[in-house]
């Protein structure tokens, strides 16, 4: 049974995380958060980058992303930095909110994420109260991007890749020799 108050709309929030134990640890986060804020919350996973970058694209496609991403860095496949490098560079979205947890407390390990284009890294915590505060946030960031798609004009969103797609591929840049648009 929900606690979701009529009216609001759900937070979409996908995990990219290869360990089982990490995904379970979240998973009761955020139910612990969601019943306490009446909103439903969609949790969505991925196992590593290769799997969430695939997600992504055909989301985009179909005008279904998430509302933010919760991103590992140590994953096999494609790590989270690379992943990252992809997401902001070769599908172009910049605004899509993604919160780093990584075991890394390394400033190094953090600056590369943030420069990657991560909006926030947190150590993963050894306690539960500080994860259900990482999850509240999350979830506030979630809320907030979608609040401003829904007021964006009516395909603000896609028209906006529709520009970026009908310039000259020379005009644009494709780092690691990303996909064409169209």
């Amino acid at each position: 049974m929900s606690n979701a108050i009529p009216g609001l709309r759900s937070c979409r929030v996908m995990l990219i995380e290869d360990d089982p134990d990490d995904v379970y640890l979240f998973e009761r986060a955020l139910d612990r958060v969601k019943a306490g804020i009446g909103r439903e919350v969609v949790l969505e996973r991925a196992g590593d980058g290769l799997d969430a970058a695939y997600r992504i694209s055909v989301e985009d496609l179909t005008g279904r992303l998430p509302d933010v991403l919760v991103l590992d860095l140590n994953m096999p496949r494609l790590d989270g930095v690379k992943f990252l490098h992809a997401l902001r560079g070769t599908f172009a979205l910049r605004g899509l909110p993604v919160v780093v947890l990584t075991t890394s407390s390394a400033k190094a390990v953090h600056d590369e994420a943030l420069k990657a284009g991560a909006d926030k890294v947190y150590v993963k915590p050894d306690s539960a109260d500080a994860l259900l505060e990482i999850a509240a946030e999350i979830i506030d960031r979630g809320v907030v991007y979608r609040q401003s798609r829904d007021r964006a004009p009516c395909g603000a969103f896609t028209r906006r890749r529709q520009r970026r797609c009908a310039q000259p591929v020379s005009s644009r840049s494709r780092p690691h020799g990303g996909a064409r648009c169209g």
